[in-house]
């Protein structure tokens, strides 16, 4: 089967940004969600990348106007699913919604369609029978932002159909990935195996009262010579995702820091509408944070 045109499940950060890449790499795709207003934040991120694109990335004018013309947009997902070779899911880490989202799906897409997960904490095996086709279910895992982090962790489940991986890793290729093959599951992957406990550990000096987020994030940058610290990644992530995976993490755990941790995240920053990078405020400001300004690092 010949991928051509793809699906995007949930239009928040990592929705956006995958499915721009696979717009500038030639295949038609619909961005679904169940939010008309988060459409519209995703029309208008669309329209910034194209620009940064353009300026930034080297991309001619034509190839990003043609890439914009291959986007569509819906709330209505019986239409979107028509004619879909591949599923690309984002939707929040709540097993709950993945799960009601899957069999949304398996009703209304032809059988053909291969459904991929960009869950950075559920293994595809506790998803698999929810898609009602497991053979063409897997993991194709994204990091942030697609277009310069570019692999693609590509993870199967002990049931997937490996023709279906092979054509999964096919696809990471077209659209500018670097495949990752993992050979078993693994919660986290790679990138989120070596991330998470960065995070976490950067999170709980500061829920703790040890230092602040700024020194956290300076001694990293110092250190590491890194361009972004512990949370300035959390602000690009987006703090809703930060959330959900150190509650997942703590309940399933029983971990009472990661708690601490989550509700620190929840009331800062969740309850007062302060997601990160996407809402302009998280830990910094944007689109100027401190730790890009001079006199940071001293």
């Amino acid at each position: 089967m010949r991928i051509e045109r793809v699906l995007i499940v949930g239009a928040g950060t990592m929705g956006q940004q995958i499915g721009f890449q696979c717009a500038m790499h030639e295949f038609a795709t619909v961005i679904y969600d169940v939010s008309d207003s988060a459409l519209e934040r995703c029309r208008a991120d669309h329209r910034r990348f194209a620009t940064s694109f353009t300026l930034e990335r080297g991309a001619s004018p034509s190839a990003v106007e043609a890439a914009q013309a291959r986007l569509a947009y819906t709330s209505n997902l019986a239409a979107a699913c028509q004619h879909v070779d591949l599923v690309s899911e984002s939707v929040p880490e709540i097993p709950t919604i993945k799960t009601e989202t899957y069999a949304r799906l398996n009703e209304l897409c032809p059988p053909r369609t291969i459904f991929t997960t960009n869950s950075s904490t559920l293994l595809p095996s506790q998803l698999a029978e929810a898609t009602g086709r497991p053979a063409r279910f897997l993991a194709l895992h994204f990091a942030n932002p697609v277009w310069e982090a570019n692999i693609g962790e590509v993870m199967a489940h002990p049931t997937t159909d490996p023709e279906v991986f092979e054509q999964v890793v096919g696809f990471a290729k077209a659209i500018g990935m670097v495949p990752i093959r993992l050979e078993r599951e693994q919660s986290g992957y790679v990138i989120n195996s070596l991330l998470v406990p960065l995070l976490a550990a950067a999170q709980s000096l500061v829920s703790n009262g040890v230092t602040s987020p700024e020194n956290v994030d300076r001694t990293w940058m110092i250190a590491t010579k890194m361009a972004a610290g512990p949370f300035g990644i959390m602000d690009r992530i987006g703090l809703e995702t930060i959330y959900n995976v150190t509650s997942h993490w703590a309940e399933v755990k029983r971990d009472e820091q990661l708690r601490r941790n989550a509700a620190y995240v929840k009331t800062r920053f969740l309850d007062r509408g302060k997601l990160g990078v996407k809402t302009g405020e998280g830990f910094y400001t944007y689109p100027e944070p401190a730790f890009r300004k001079p006199g940071f690092l001293s």
